[in-house]
């Protein structure tokens, strides 16, 4: 039974490496504001990428 548990853990353990290094954790605040927000125009664009503003979109 303790083999099982261990490989389920480290299954979980590298499914949660693989997410981090994919990128979901980075902002964790702006998905719940924008879920709330009527449209695109509502969205505070001061929590942008500097690349962002460095090509001129922002």
């Amino acid at each position: 039974m303790l083999p099982i548990a261990v490989i389920i853990a480290l299954g979980f353990l590298v499914f949660f490496f693989w997410s981090v290094k994919n990128g979901d954790y980075n902002d964790p605040e702006m998905p719940g504001h924008r879920m709330v927000l009527d449209e695109e125009d509502d969205v505070d664009t001061s929590i942008k990428k500097k690349s962002a503003k460095k090509e001129g979109r922002a």
